[in-house]
């Protein structure tokens, strides 16, 4: 069934002026198509608490937020999921985010290369990675742990072809589908979003459970990396195919910063972005403290390039979000200026619990400065839609999107309507520690630029 999103926009807008409650609603039932589905290449590479596809195209369906020919934004566009629903809805996207592997998803899942050359470049990988001699050099001390030395061999040989690539933009391909065997060759838990180490002992009392796990450790002592790295690149060559009809219309995207408090011209350029330049922004923002993005990563990132640990930890402190800080930071009394949350930070400090406080204070004022630089580059009676969760912080509600709400009107931005969606499975959200809860829905908050 087609729906009207004019004709519901302008319902939202009106309850919400008349209640000024948020208006329920199941994004997976209003748009059921989209629901389990192989879509274009949304699936091309696994990664943690990613947006339901559903959300943007909803949002994208008509020109009641962006006009047919607009550009639309997402400061925070992990993999790329918004920039990908923007291109099917015929519209240019640009993205910004802090993770290099984010990053790359997004690039390789939003653009076309025929079929029949990624073929005949897979055919080449293949060749040069088996008849290759490379033997692993420098720290691989700490990888040892998570691979067989098999798989290890086997997959220098591999990346060490995939660089031989000439084109930059199969070589992005052939990387991801690299990134992508990482796990799936590793010896750690698919289950768990953070690489922990499958352990047969955990599961003593269960010993169907216990045997399997030992049968899989056992087989990953001696697997074909080649074999399951060729599945890979075949599946995800039919997937980039997919987006043959949408690229001939002459849609276009492109990463352009790695900060969304500053949104440059180019990816790691220095000219900023001209101000009023973009027509929607549609985000997802990281949650305070919610997903170790970085640490979730660190295998794909090792094998990507960023072998040291230092360098995941620089990595990391990119992140809006983090949890890692120095003592010296953490010492610091820390406030917003948005009062609500000023008196909860007041409220962890009486209590001894400044670590949590600066965590979830610097995450406010992290963002503050993303959505100023948000509202800068959107143009006057632009839209920005925010899809957000709230947290709970040592046993306090953190209302996360009242928060976001106070600021952008202080800002001048003007709240159309506030939606709220049962997150269920949207992504890998597990409990981050003891004083930090799962999130357990999803806020859509949409504002207007009056000035």
């Amino acid at each position: 069934m087609k729906i009207d999103i004019y004709k519901m926009c302008h319902y939202f807008s009106k309850e919400y002026l008349n209640t000024g409650k948020p208006i329920q609603i199941n994004f997976r039932r209003l748009v059921p198509e989209l629901n389990n589905s192989e879509r274009y290449s949304h699936l091309i590479h696994s990664y943690p608490a990613k947006l339901l596809s559903n959300i943007p195209y909803f949002f994208l369906q008509s020109n009641y937020f962006c006009p047919a020919d607009g550009l639309v934004l997402d400061p925070f566009c992990g993999t790329g999921t918004v920039m990908l629903e923007a291109n099917a809805s015929g519209r240019s996207a640009i993205g910004a985010d802090a993770n290099p592997l984010a990053v790359l998803i997004a690039q390789v899942k939003t653009t076309h290369i025929p079929s029949e050359k990624l073929q005949r470049t897979l055919s080449s990988v293949l060749v040069r990675a088996q008849r290759s001699k490379a033997e692993a050099i420098g720290n691989t001390e700490s990888i040892q742990r998570w691979f067989s030395s098999s798989t290890i061999t086997q997959l220098t040989r591999l990346e060490e072809s995939i660089d031989k690539i000439r084109s930059r933009e199969q070589r992005r391909f052939f990387l991801l589908c690299f990134s992508n065997l990482i796990k799936k060759v590793s010896f750690a838990d698919p289950s768990i979003s953070v690489p922990v180490r499958l352990n047969p002992e955990r599961f003593i009392k269960n010993p169907e459970r216990k045997k399997a796990v030992e049968f899989k450790l056992q087989t990953l002592q001696c697997i074909d990396v080649y074999d399951k790295f060729a599945d890979i690149c075949k599946l995800n060559i039919r997937r980039i195919e997919s987006l043959r009809p949408i690229k001939e219309i002459g849609v276009a995207t492109e990463i352009v910063s790695n900060d969304a408090r500053r949104i440059t011209e180019t990816y790691g350029g220095c000219k900023v972005r001209a101000s009023e330049s973009v027509d929607l922004i549609l985000t997802s923002p990281p949650y305070a403290g919610a997903q170790k993005y970085i640490r979730s990563s660190w295998l794909n990132l090792y094998w990507l390039g960023k072998k040291l640990p230092e360098e995941i930890r620089v990595l990391n402190n990119k992140n809006i979000g983090r949890e890692d800080y120095r003592k010296s930071e953490i010492d610091q009394h820390i406030q917003t200026g948005i009062a609500a949350a000023d008196a909860v930070l007041e409220s962890l400090y009486a209590e001894g619990k400044k670590e949590r406080a600066y965590i979830v204070g610097n995450y406010l004022n992290e963002m503050k400065l993303a959505l100023d630089e948000s509202i800068r580059v959107l143009k006057k009676n632009g839209y920005m839609v925010i899809v957000i969760g709230n947290n709970t912080v040592c046993n306090r509600p953190f209302d996360t999107q009242d928060y976001f709400t106070t600021y952008l009107e202080s800002k001048g931005m003007k709240l159309q309507f506030k939606l709220i969606d049962d997150i269920k499975s949207y992504g890998l959200m597990t409990k981050r520690n003891k004083t930090a809860s799962t999130i357990s829905c999803e806020w859509v908050l949409v504002f207007k630029k009056q000035k």
